[in-house]
């Protein structure tokens, strides 16, 4: 049975077998493009090298790093379980083969008009139905339909799987875009995938896949690599991303912040027609006020209303009039039953009436033996003067 090894053990025995190496030796000189660049934070500079059949890893320590007059572009690292050489000197050897293409048909495509912001067609705002070209299985797609679906789970998501690393990648790809375009109703369409190498990611750098993106008649947001990462695809397509995440929140609406912010604006709408109605309101009220009163009907109403209440501030008057009027009647009736002849007779006087019915108040109006009469309170005497005198006769006792 074969022995099994641990991959420390592997590791140790790799490196000892290249270091005994009578043809390798302590120190070898490597020729190859230089990719995957990253620096951490102590200074150390971390690569791969490679040709167009194998890579290799290698540490750059800062130690060897400040003795290099070289300036590397800083990229992306991916540990991994290869292994790796220690680099003490970097010797410059020219742009890589691969790079160089890319930046011929970069510049070509450019000088074509192809990467012109005039040609960038608008993202709808609201889509309802949206393609993805990218592979079927990884974080992508899943990343994609986790975010439609929480801002808007009414857009339907319609994947076109398709290669997105390697050769026929741009061919899959391409063929995954026509399937799409066939369906007549996809509003927007997400090209992308994970992070990687420049040569992961030069499928995207395709010829033939950049200029179908840029005939295509819908709008493509790419979402390839990372921040870092650019591609033709990139430059060519409608919009650019950095995530597979904010493809999707670009694709589509968050319904339910644009739900409360509709609510906000008809709440304000609302509020605006209600001061407008209050408003028209009181100008009509005022209008109503100011046409009552000029209305004839209303002038003769308030005749009538003015009328009324004289009337009955002359009837109060005449009532106080009457009464103070039958009061003095009153008053003026008792001092005139008081100054009636009929009182004293009451009391025991009388008084005297010639034979004519004339009043006698005076001796020098009757003679002896004429006729007169008395009147009493409750009747006539009729008499005879026998005997005449006056008043100063009888105290004088003289008849």
């Amino acid at each position: 049975m074969a022995k099994i090894f641990t991959v420390s053990e592997i590791n140790k025995y790799t490196s000892d077998l290249i270091k005994t190496d009578p043809i390798i030796g302590h120190t070898i000189e490597i020729e190859g493009e230089v990719s995957e660049i990253s620096l951490s934070q102590v200074g150390h500079i971390y690569f791969v090298i490679k040709d167009s059949e194998s890579q290799i890893k290698v540490n750059f320590f800062k130690t060897s790093r400040d003795k290099c007059k070289i300036e590397l572009k800083r990229g992306i690292y991916e540990p991994n379980g290869t292994y790796s050489f220690t680099a003490y000197i970097v010797k410059e050897s020219g742009n890589g083969k691969i790079y160089e293409d890319y930046l011929k048909l970069r510049d070509r495509l450019e000088k074509e008009g192809l990467f012109s912001p005039d040609k960038k067609k608008p993202i709808p705002e609201f889509p309802l139905k949206i393609g993805v070209v990218t592979s079927a299985e990884g974080a992508v797609i899943r990343d994609i339909i986790t975010t439609v679906k929480l801002r808007a789970p009414q857009v339907s998501i319609v994947l076109a799987p398709a290669m997105v690393q390697g050769e026929g990648a741009p061919e899959s790809m391409i063929d995954a875009l026509r399937l799409l375009a066939e369906c007549n109703d996809i509003d927007t369409v997400i090209i992308g995938r994970g992070g990687g190498s420049f040569e992961d990611l030069n499928c995207f750098n395709d010829e033939k896949l950049v200029r179908e993106i840029a005939s295509y008649k819908i709008p493509i947001i790419s979402a390839i690599g990372h921040e870092t990462d650019n591609t033709l695809s990139d430059y060519v397509s409608d919009r650019r991303v950095a995530t597979p995440t904010a493809a999707a929140q670009l694709a589509v609406p968050d319904v339910y912040a644009l739900n409360r912010l509709l609510d906000e604006k008809i709440s304000l709408v609302q509020q605006f027609l209600t001061r407008k109605i209050d408003r028209a309101k009181a100008v009509l009220n005022s209008r109503k006020v100011i046409l009552r009163i000029m209305y004839p009907v209303y002038q003769v109403a308030q005749k009538k209303q003015r009328l009324s209440e004289l009337k009955e501030k002359l009837e109060l008057y005449k009532g106080r009039v009457m009464s103070a009027f039958s009061y003095k009647v009153d008053r003026l009736g008792a001092k005139l039953k008081g100054l009636s002849p009929e009182i004293p007779l009451k009391k025991g006087y009388s008084y005297l009436m010639d034979s004519k019915g004339h009043i006698v108040n005076s001796v020098s109006l009757i003679s002896k033996g004429e006729k007169i009469s008395m009147r009493l309170a409750d009747g006539k005497v009729e008499a005879i003067v026998e005997n005449i005198s006056t008043i100063q006769e009888n105290e004088n006792g003289k008849k």
